[in-house]
């Protein structure tokens, strides 16, 4: 009945007729009447008879109206009808109110499609609040991956977990096929891996069981974007074959479009799980989820794995002292950094629909003046001030909401824009896009910026007295009254204040970012160009193999027109490595046991290609090269043999070693440290040289310890490389030579990740880079619509006192005076909003302190520098309609009403 009731109310409101009963009453009255005159009665007799009868007619009318139709949404549609004639009337007012309004709304909902696809959705897989991701903890400070035979503990002893699953980093791979070599991205996941995550292919199988085993392990999965590309979507793709690295996977299946995980991988493919890393301790090489039980709780699967880390250590005293087990929820390790940085971009657009609900208000403040005598006589007729607030507010929510409306479609056109630029910044596995609560909140944000640009308004021209506002000549007297003035300059005090903040947070990013990009990272980055090569081990399964092919490449590119000088090396400067804990002999500080050294395999030249300065001792040489690549040989042997037992290697097996300044000064304290000797997985290593810090783990990290040692210890263990080349040409010229170079040695090898330095640090950067572009934006937009609001203002200003600037020209005062006297209003207003701003910002500005890079949050050079340009610009627009007052006519001004 309920909702029956409902619907018919509904359907009455919109029915014009249900406002006017009077001629179902009056059929009524009618047959009443009929029936009175059937009974003998006269025709007045019975009319008045009838009335008796019925009753109070009015009353019934309102009683009928009031169950008929909700008389709140009755007097809403009445307003709103009101309202649209109201701006239909005004076009140039409401189309500058609705496009401020949609600028602001839609930069709002754009930012929050992407806030709620990041933070407020849930994960798109099954019961995503029960994964979480795992990680190992040490003596040195951070959070690590996870030793493969750790992992298997955990997996075998835990309580906590209806399964748990590794895999790899994401790296590309040189993909067989017709014709040169292409790149596919690829990830090493275990075979329950989709089944951890709770998802299933869209087409063929997920991985089976054991088939992350020995000889089991070759097949793959592909991603959807991947299958689009490279095999046009072709659904007989299941059950062919796939070369990756020399080594044929069999497809058995493609992922959904939505399913990203990790970003930007294209095909999955299996661990080999009895490969020897998997039961080695010490070493931290894989990454970990989990999926909790039914009823577990985050804490209760800590403690579980922290017992079984307990007990491990104990069991392994060599590989696993002080190594913990910690756990994350994989929302949170997958969002990261960017949950703060995209709260200060929420932040900043909402200062922006400030400013913009700003201007509209002290629109409609302007328009109310003009519509006093209206609102008085509408008071006059018996309205009260409720009803006139209502009115006023419902035409500012026509105008919020038409203005919604073109937002949402700018909102779409925006984010199509940040879809392609905002992966990195903003890494995501929901899709970016306008969905039901996107869609509630703007209109929720329509109905606040209503609000908020409406009330103030509403309520001031509402109490106007209404004798005063209907005497002849009265607008032109009252329209400048003290409370309405006083609300004119707080408003506009607070837009100059809050563009001041904005354009300080913009200010200190940009700093920011131009000191990120000419940060002393140790090296020469101009015309340097790098390329991974990953030799497979079912090609090169020996160390004579990749000496030979590292050998003949390095000739080979050396002959290369417009090519300097060559390296290779495991790592490139910035994107950081492994590091390992040394013993320093004849130094037994309890404290060393806490550091942490990076270490990197270079070739002789990789100091010289690099610009790397040579502080004291020698670089290291080809004899190094040899003889530490014979010594790495013999010590894999020995640790093999060893198993797990710390191996005790022979006195001819040494390696030689240059560290970096900051090494030095960690780990011998001021002392000289060349001729020294320290041992690495039980190898003495003997120090040769000492070279200038380089930044190995980012722009923003500090050096830290570095060592770096011949690059034939890694072709012995095997593992990747990086091709680096200075060229005295532009790098991306060198390519196609270098392609041929690699294609003529191994034509199953592809060039993979071909990239300048510059590149580098433009990936280093990019965050700051986009953060910074977009709250630049944003500053501008605020920029500009406060000095369209503030010229608009004082122009209205200058219009209000046209008669008294009329009388003042009247009686002697000069062009100079009216303009001194309008800027002096200006610049009040000007260093107050100024004032307020710097107040605001100091308190803003703390909220970005971590996005910062050599940038103190309270910058002078910023701060200063935005204060004087916000002050000319305002003056600019302030001095404009000043000047148009200067060149009034005073009889034309005294006529004015």
């Amino acid at each position: 009945m309920g909702l029956r009731r409902t619907f018919s109310k509904l359907r009455a409101l919109m029915h014009s007729k249900v406002n006017d009963l009077a001629e179902e009453i009056q059929s009524h009255l009618a047959m009443e009447e009929a029936d009175n005159l059937a009974l003998g009665m006269s025709l007045e007799e019975a009319r008045i008879a009838a009335k008796q009868r019925f009753g109070n007619i009015t009353l019934t009318q309102e009683r009928t109206r009031d169950m008929w139709t909700w008389t709140t949404l009755e007097l809403l549609k009445m307003d709103s009808l009101y309202g649209i004639r109201q701006l239909r009337r005004s076009p140039g007012f409401a189309s500058v109110a609705i496009l401020t309004l949609a600028l602001g709304i839609g930069a709002n909902t754009a930012i929050f499609s992407i806030v709620n696809a990041v933070l407020l959705q849930p994960l798109p897989f099954a019961a995503p609040d029960r994964l979480v991701s795992g990680f190992e903890t040490e003596s040195a400070p951070g959070q690590y991956p996870v030793n493969q035979a750790d992992y298997l503990d955990w997996q075998a002893r835990n309580h906590s977990f209806d399964s748990t699953s590794g895999y790899s980093w994401s790296r590309p791979y040189s993909m067989g096929g017709k014709g040169e070599a292409a790149v596919a991205t690829a990830t090493e996941v275990q075979a329950n891996f989709f089944e951890t995550l709770g998802i299933a292919p869209a087409l063929g199988r997920a991985f089976g069981h054991g088939e992350d085993s020995s000889g089991n392990n070759h097949v793959a999965v592909l991603s959807f974007g991947f299958w689009k590309s490279q095999f046009g979507g072709d659904r007989s793709i299941i059950g062919k074959t796939l070369t990756l690295d020399a080594e044929r996977h069999t497809v058995i299946g493609v992922m959904p479009p939505t399913f990203h995980y990790p970003s930007g991988n294209d095909v999955w493919i299996p661990f080999n799980m009895q490969d020897k890393a998997f039961s080695q301790r010490g070493n931290h090489g894989i990454r970990v989820l989990g999926r909790m039980k039914p009823g577990v709780t985050l804490e209760q699967a800590r403690k579980d794995l922290l017992n079984i880390s307990l007990q491990l250590e104990k069991q392994f005293p060599d590989g696993n002292t002080n190594v913990h087990a910690g756990l994350l929820p994989l929302k949170d390790q997958l969002v990261g950094d960017s949950k703060h940085r995209l709260l200060v971009l929420l932040c900043a657009v909402g200062l922006v629909l400030l400013i913009s609900c700003v201007n509209v208000a002290n629109l409609l403040l302007s328009r109310a003046a003009g519509r006093q005598r209206e609102i008085a006589l509408r008071a006059s007729l018996g309205a009260g001030r409720f009803r006139l607030v209502l009115q006023l507010i419902t035409e500012s929510l026509l105008l919020s909401i038409t203005g919604a409306a073109i937002g949402i479609a700018g909102a779409w056109w925006l984010l199509r824009l940040l879809d392609s630029v905002t992966t990195a910044f903003v890494p995501h596995l929901n899709p970016v896009g306008i969905d039901a609560r996107v869609l509630l909140f703007t209109l929720l944000l329509s109905v606040v910026s209503a609000l908020l640009s409406g009330l103030a308004p509403a309520l001031q021209v509402s109490r106007a007295n209404v004798n005063d506002s209907l005497k002849a000549g009265a607008q032109a007297v009252v329209g400048l009254a003290g409370s309405r003035q006083t609300l004119r300059d707080v408003l506009v005090l607070s837009e100059i204040g809050i563009t001041l903040a904005l354009l300080v947070g913009a200010g200190l990013l940009l700093r920011s970012f131009v000191k990120l990009g000419t940060a002393n990272i140790g090296i020469n980055p101009d015309k340097l160009l790098t390329v991974n090569i990953s030799l497979p081990d079912a090609s090169y399964p020996a160390f004579p193999d990749r000496r030979r092919f590292f050998d003949a490449l390095a000739q080979r590119v050396k002959h290369i027109p417009g090519i300097k000088q060559v390296a290779i090396s495991s790592e490139i400067p910035l994107e950081g490595g492994s590091s390992t804990y040394i013993v320093v002999d004849g130094n037994s500080d309890p404290a060393l046991a806490n550091n942490l050294l990076g270490f990197n395999y270079v070739t002789p030249g990789y100091f010289d290609t690099f610009c790397i300065p040579l502080l004291r001792g020698r670089r290291l040489n080809a004899s190094d090269y040899e003889h530490d690549g014979i010594a790495a040989q013999r010590a894999n042997q020995i640790s093999q043999a060893a198993g797990n037992q710390s191996p005790k290697m022979p006195p001819d097996v040494t390696y030689h070693a240059v560290i970096g300044q900051t090494a030095a000064r960690v780990f011998w304290k001021g002392k000289d440290p060349l001729g020294h000797t320290f041992h690495w997985g039980g190898v003495p290593v003997v120090i040769v040289g000492i070279v200038q810090d380089v930044k190995e783990y980012g722009l923003r990290a500090e050096p830290s310890p570095q060592a770096y040692f011949p690059f034939s210890i890694s072709q012995a263990f095997g593992g990747g490389s990086e091709l680096i080349l200075r060229t005295s040409v532009p790098p991306a010229l060198i390519v196609p030579e270098l392609r041929r170079a690699v294609q003529g040695l191994d034509p199953g090898l592809a060039l993979l990740h071909p990239r300048t330095m510059q590149d580098v640090i433009g990936d280093q950067t990019e965050d700051t880079r986009m953060q910074t572009l977009l709250l630049g934006a944003f500053a501008v937009l605020a920029l500009i619509l406060s000095a369209v609001g503030l010229y608009g203002v004082m122009s209205y200003t200058v219009t209000q006192r046209t008669r008294e600037i009329g009388i003042r020209m009247a009686i002697g005062a000069s062009a100079g005076d009216v303009l001194r006297m309008i800027l002096m209003h200006g610049l009040r207003l000007t260093l107050g909003g100024i004032a307020f701003g710097l107040l605001l910002s100091f308190a803003l500005t703390l909220s970005i302190t971590s996005l910062l890079f050599g940038t103190s949050p309270f910058d002078p050079v910023v701060f200063l520098g935005v204060a004087t340009l916000l002050a000319v610009i305002t003056t600019i627009a302030f001095l404009i309609p000043a000047r148009r007052a200067t060149i009034i006519d005073p009889t034309q001004a005294l006529r004015a009403d």
